[in-house]
């Protein structure tokens, strides 16, 4: 398998979730899925001297944005809006990407309870297979209290 992030993980098939990946990566990763789509979590004030969004796209790659900049952005808002982007490329390789890859675990340990319907047990086991490491007991916190 081809990293194309870092801290890569591949919970499923044709989806890569890990930390930040640089233009090569991002090329390597559209010659080797054609057609495929990039979700970034990170806000913009994290992107760096880079426009990513471009990038992806001279690359022919989709591109979608789904802004979280730590721990008091895992809202049920953002994970609908990640349901909403990861059903929008369904069939398509993605690669989801933060600054290390906890932000894509937290979103779909969320994602599985809040919008899937998962119990809390189920929901951490599709996080950690996200990368889901660091922001688990925020997670779990925030599933308590539903």
């Amino acid at each position: 398998m081809n990293a194309y992030l870092p801290h890569q993980c591949c919970p499923e098939n044709r989806l890569f979730c890990g930390g930040q990946p640089d233009e090569a990566q991002l090329a390597d990763f559209a010659a080797a899925h054609p057609g495929g789509c990039v979700i970034n979590l990170r806000p913009a004030s994290e992107t760096g001297d880079w426009d990513e969004a471009a990038v992806a796209k001279r690359l022919g790659l989709a591109y979608a944005s789904v802004p979280v900049a730590g721990p008091q952005d895992l809202t049920q808002a953002n994970a609908a809006a990640f349901a909403r982007a990861l059903e929008a490329h369904r069939g398509s390789p993605m690669l989801i990407h933060c600054a290390t890859g906890q932000r894509v675990g937290a979103l779909l340990a969320l994602k599985a309870a809040w919008v899937d319907g998962c119990g809390t047990a189920d929901a951490l086991v599709a996080g950690r297979s996200g990368g889901l490491t660091a922001l688990e007991p925020q997670v779990l916190d925030l599933l308590s209290r539903r």
